[in-house]
């Protein structure tokens, strides 16, 4: 059984035995990209029915620690109105995906190593854009499944790619987002 430890809010720490297992390091099997895929459809439901909730909820917990439910439905409905409705889809590649082999945002934040990731590549149509778009998600495992763990599809709708941020670049931030 793997130990963490965990840091108290007292500042003291605590040994203890997690339930939750450490992520294998192996890359995802072809049931596990396929698993990914259909919790990635179940995320895009959500939005096609506007159910921003529903698709906050897969996403991974790590992004939804800097996007919270509020923020996240205004730029999810920012989205449809500058860009229109979502009116076709077409998978051209799915596969697992090491972190460092993701693309790093414009920002310069780059994928969580550690993470398993599975990558979908689209071509998508927007009622509001004239031109296909080449898009991607990264679904992430995380303790709660297979979860929405970055990328520009639905054309950017959160200013810039969106990704894991690496420890590094939460430590950063962390500050001025407190504040």
């Amino acid at each position: 059984m793997k130990y963490f430890l965990i840091a108290l809010l007292s500042g003291s720490f605590l040994l203890t035995a997690s339930p939750v297992q450490a992520q294998s390091n192996e890359p995802a099997s072809e049931a596990e990209v396929r698993e990914a895929y259909d919790v990635f459809l179940d995320w895009l439901n959500a939005y096609q029915s506007e159910d921003y909730h529903q698709q906050w909820q897969l996403t991974d917990r790590r992004i939804r620690t800097w996007w919270p439910r509020e923020r996240w439905t205004r730029f999810m409905q920012d989205s449809r109105r500058h860009t229109g409705e979502l009116t076709s889809i077409e998978v051209l590649q799915a596969g697992p995906i090491e972190a460092d082999t993701l693309p790093c945002t414009e920002r310069g934040h780059c994928y969580r190593p550690g993470v398993r990731y599975v990558f979908l590549m689209f071509r998508t149509r927007y009622s509001g854009v004239e031109d296909e778009l080449t898009e991607y998600a990264a679904m992430a495992e995380s303790g709660d499944g297979w979860r929405f763990g970055g990328g520009n599809i639905l054309n950017r709708p959160l200013g810039e790619t969106s990704v894991i941020m690496t420890r590094t670049d939460e430590s950063r931030y962390r500050q001025s987002f407190r504040q």
